[in-house]
């Protein structure tokens, strides 16, 4: 939960969890509404602000130190880190860091107004990045201050961001975390001397974008990039032991109570992922923060070592005196953990399990209308 000092031209607000919603949902939402105020995303420590004016996008700011004015500024070549540095020191309170570039006349007026333009667009495409985090909508009266004019309108900066997130996904299964690289025969370009350093002993995909700049879909784009001109190799994996595919048919499973399917079928996800050398952790984020309407319900619940979870404890929670109903809400919350499972796995099983999961999922509930 969020607890904000209501803003006194506050008209409404929009909150939840991206666990549950999709960033295009939220983003519609506005749209749909052509709604002025400020959308906040936030997953631990990175927090994105949007705000917007009548449906459109005029500001962003962000957390992430590459998505700050100075770091584009150096970005795109308006600036030298030497530069960039000296000119944070001059900053103060009452004097930021664009008024301190422009008098100074380090920067002309356009050259930053073309930087802040460029920044804000890409917080906003960042945006759609995220997979986990919380979010909540201020609805209010259009800023006057703070507002800039991007190029095109919101809605087709959502479909520009959508497709980045397909290219980013596509990258992500041919670069894996675990996916470790080595320093090639060529050389790293001037200014990738710490990203060499880094991967001259060799490194996963995971430890070498702790040290890059940029968003996920610049970094990955990056590596396809220097593999493709021998800065980076693949470095050769053993192959490993096979391991016997999981069954994902639920045979006998007509026999089983509706919830005891359910949690057979989290136990199939669960060990499908296992068994093919990911980590089956990543399902408990569901019971560490479940979708809103189900904290409840999901309250003092674990995910066994068989990846099931603790079904009488969920009946307990929803009881409301009324058996048929407490089933029915039981049902529910067992089938918002299994859409999630599903969803969540998707992402790291191969295609056609990912597909005959979703195939024994769909039965499943087939079976209970």
């Amino acid at each position: 939960m969020i607890l904000l000092r209501e803003p006194p031209d506050l008209i409404g607000f929009f909150a939840g969890n991206l666990g549950s919603l999709f960033m295009e949902d939220v983003f519609s939402y506005v749209l749909s509404g052509i709604r002025s105020g400020q959308l906040i995303v936030q997953h631990g420590p990175l927090r994105r602000t949007v705000t917007f004016r009548d449906g459109q996008v005029v500001f962003a700011t962000s957390t992430e130190r590459y998505e700050r004015l100075g770091a584009v500024l150096v970005q795109i070549g308006l600036l030298t880190p030497e530069q960039l540095h000296h000119a944070v020191s001059l900053v103060t309170p009452s004097r930021r860091i664009g008024q301190v570039l422009t008098t100074e006349g380090t920067v002309a007026e356009a050259d930053l107004y073309n930087a802040m333009t460029f920044l804000v667009r890409e917080v906003v495409l960042n945006l759609f990045e995220m997979m986990e985090g919380s979010f909540i909508f201020l609805e209010a009266q259009a800023p006057l201050s703070d507002v800039v004019k991007l190029p095109e309108r919101t809605r087709d900066l959502v479909i520009q961001a959508i497709k980045r997130g397909e290219a980013t996904n596509r990258l992500r299964r041919h670069f894996p975390d675990d996916l470790r690289l080595g320093a090639g025969a060529e050389r790293f370009p001037p200014g990738e001397e710490a990203l060499a350093a880094r991967v001259q002993p060799g490194a996963t995909i995971k430890e070498l974008r702790s040290v890059y700049e940029g968003s996920l879909h610049a970094f990955l784009t990056w590596v396809e990039e220097r593999v493709r001109g021998g800065s980076l190799v693949v470095e050769p994996v053993a192959p490993p032991t096979p391991r016997t595919q999981p069954a994902v048919e639920m045979v006998g499973a007509e026999m089983l109570a509706p919830e005891e399917r359910y949690n057979l079928l989290l136990s199939l996800v669960y060990r499908a992922v296992d068994e093919l050398g990911r980590d089956p952790d990543m399902l408990r984020g569901f019971l560490k923060s479940p979708p809103p309407g189900l904290e409840e319900a999901y309250s003092g619940v674990e995910l066994g070592p068989d990846g099931r979870v603790d079904v009488d404890q969920i009946r307990r929670n929803v009881a409301c005196g009324d058996e048929a109903l407490s089933r029915a809400l039981t049902l529910e919350a067992l089938d918002a953990f299994v859409s999630y499972a599903l969803f969540s796995a998707q992402n790291v099983l191969p295609q056609d399990l990912a597909d005959q999961l979703a195939l024994t999922y769909r039965a499943l509930q087939e079976g209970l209308t």
